[in-house]
């Protein structure tokens, strides 16, 4: 298929009227992909279209940025998800025993040095 002048005319004003302040909302929307998730294909279709030009560099970096967002949440997500609860039982249970076994060695480094006085 090939994209006419008139199409990559349009699409470029499109790119710039995305760009403005009236659209601010939707360019939020982007950071939250569960609740439009068409939206940011829609974007990277039309980038797909647009020759390299102002309007392709505006959106490129527009969508990267939405990218390293959803990657950030992705990690956040994954981390809360592998740290459960019995997880955190467990590290205290390991703390207080390495904890325990650190007293007696201190008690008896220096019950030793008492006795050797």
């Amino acid at each position: 298929a090939v994209v006419s002048t008139q199409s990559t005319g349009g699409l470029d004003k499109l790119v710039q009227l995305l760009e403005s302040p009236v659209f601010s909302s939707l360019r939020l929307e982007l950071v939250q992909p569960d609740t439009n998730p068409d939206l940011f294909r829609s974007l990277a279709g039309i980038l797909m279209l647009l020759p390299q030009s102002e309007a392709f560099t505006l959106l490129r970096n527009r969508l990267e940025c939405v990218g390293v967002v959803r990657a950030a949440e992705r990690t956040s997500k994954q981390t809360h998800e592998t740290v459960d609860i019995k997880t955190l039982k467990d590290m205290l249970q390991h703390f207080n025993t390495i904890q325990t076994q650190h007293a007696l060695k201190t008690v008896k480094i220096g019950d030793s040095k008492i006795a050797n006085a």
